[in-house]
């Protein structure tokens, strides 16, 4: 009997202490918990057969931060669970879930409804998560809660301006000029910093050169603008902001058109552009001069011994290569123009009056050779370069041919009393084969050796003069001598046909 007893208490000694090792596992946090395996199993004589949930627990993506506009990175995870650490038996596969945002400030947007709520249901192992939670414009801290049949539990979230850019600044120069047609001296830079005033890494900044419709003087085509492009022929560029938040665009050239222009830098998330003021600065003149002889002479029909040279030079005195230089024959109506009425000219190879050249490394250009024309007489020849403020200058002359013909003026038959001096000078035109007018040439007047005639000054009876500039001798006062009556007087010109004066001497 007593080997019974001793059975009956020891089998009651055992189940006692099995129940109490139960009740110690189902404690959370207990050694005996801490001793059960990962899903919390303690074996099947500690937790029930039917366990359904009866709580909701967080199982990830809290807490969390996420830039302004941007999704979170984590899932929002939570789990259908039972306080007893046992696991659920029940099927709690599609129970549903509601996750909900603050309806204002610091919130987010549930992609799958677009809005602050989404209600989703659990899979078969009692979870649920949310993908694809994008943090509104506004910044805080803030809590998401998911809700079901079993409780509630809540997110915390951060919306963080960190990294967004939130100022652009120019950088020095903020202002800067360049002559037209000519590259500005820097680049343009600006830096971008967050609500917290540090640098922004990786923010695409576009850099747009503006245009105004004041051009300046001197300044490009009639009715353009004042503006500028980029190294690649643009006005428009994009470059990424770098450690320091600063953002560098490509070179820049100003255009043909004087004027001032505004060029803006824009970014992303920042209304206020920062903005440049760019010049554009008419180019101060060239100058373009003779080199060599500016004045020269040559027969008519004949070429000239020289061509045209000038030189274009900066307002610096530099040279200025692969200029194109315009040269153009003038002309002059000239005493002793042709009959036609034309003036002294002369034309370039090929007919033409006018004619351009490239300035070679040394700044000069050199114009075709130049042929007189038939008419004599002086006349311009000019040369300009495009960006010279005025003309270099030559002066050409067509010299008359050979004389061809003279001819008597007024004074060709006429009377006085013998003794006395002839009212009208004798004179002489002497002309060419074009009836130009030839100067310096040798005319000799002649006149009777014996019986009526005359003399000269200091009682010469021949005399030789030159033609002026319009071809005309003069030959000295002629007084008639004491001999009555009628004779001759000629000027000749050797090679040309002479002509004669018809004079009378009547008696007193």
């Amino acid at each position: 009997m007593k080997r019974t007893l001793w059975r009956t208490l020891g089998l009651a000694l055992a189940c006692a202490l099995a129940s109490a090792i139960g009740a110690l596992a189902a404690v959370p946090g207990s050694r005996a918990d801490a001793q059960a395996g990962p899903t919390g199993d303690t074996g099947a004589s500690s937790c029930p057969s039917s366990n359904p949930p009866n709580e909701l627990v967080l199982a990830g993506g809290t807490p969390q931060t996420a830039q302004l506009d941007t999704a979170f990175a984590n899932p929002l995870q939570i789990a259908l669970a039972n306080s007893d650490g046992c696991p659920i038996t029940t099927v709690v596969t599609g129970t549903p879930v509601t996750f909900t945002a603050p309806a204002s400030g610091a919130s987010a947007t549930f992609g799958a409804s677009g809005s602050n709520t989404l209600t989703v249901g659990t899979d078969t192992s009692g979870s649920a998560s949310v993908q694809m939670l994008t943090a509104n414009d506004t910044t805080g801290s803030y809590t998401v809660s998911a809700s079901s049949a079993y409780g509630m539990v809540a997110f915390s979230l951060t919306n963080s301006a960190a990294g967004i850019p939130a100022t652009i600044m120019p950088l020095a120069p903020t202002s800067q000029h360049a002559t037209v047609n000519t590259r500005y001296p820097q680049p343009l830079a600006v830096r971008v910093l967050d609500a917290n005033g540090n640098p922004v890494v990786g923010a695409l900044v576009t850099f747009s050169l503006g245009s105004t419709g004041n051009a300046g003087a001197g300044g490009g085509i009639s009715g353009a603008t004042a503006g500028a492009s980029f190294d690649d022929g643009t006005s428009q560029a994009t470059e990424t902001t770098n450690a320091n938040g600063v953002a560098t665009s490509p070179g820049l050239s100003a255009n043909a058109t004087s004027g001032n222009f505004t060029a803006t830098a824009t970014v992303q998330h920042v209304t206020e552009p920062a903005r440049f003021a760019l010049d554009n600065r008419a180019a101060k003149p060239h100058t373009i001069t003779p080199v060599g002889p500016s004045s020269a002479a040559a027969s008519i029909g004949t070429h000239y011994a020289h061509r045209l040279r000038t030189r274009v030079r900066t307002a610096s005195g530099q040279p200025v290569a692969g200029a194109t230089v315009t040269f153009t024959l003038g002309s002059t109506a000239a005493t002793g123009a042709s009959a036609a009425g034309g003036g002294a000219g002369a034309t370039f190879t090929g007919g033409s009056t006018q004619a351009t050249a490239t300035t070679g490394p040394q700044g000069i250009a050199t114009s075709p050779r130049i042929a007189a024309s038939d008419t004599a007489g002086r006349f311009t020849a000019t040369a300009s370069a495009i960006g010279a403020n005025a003309v270099a200058l030559f002066h050409l002359h067509n010299r008359a041919g050979t004389p061809s013909t003279l001819s008597a003026g007024i004074g060709a038959a006429q009377s006085t009393a013998t003794g006395t001096r002839f009212g009208v000078p004798l004179a002489i035109t002497v002309s060419d084969a074009h009836g130009n007018k030839v100067p310096d040439v040798r005319v000799t007047f002649t006149g009777p050796p014996s019986g009526p005639g005359g003399d000269f000054p200091d009682g010469q009876t021949k005399v030789t003069v030159k033609t002026n500039s319009s071809g005309v001798a003069i030959a000295p006062p002629f007084t008639a001598n004491d001999q009555a009556g009628g004779y001759i007087i000629t000027a000749t010109v050797r090679g040309v046909r002479p002509v004669a004066f018809a004079l009378v001497n009547t008696a007193r």
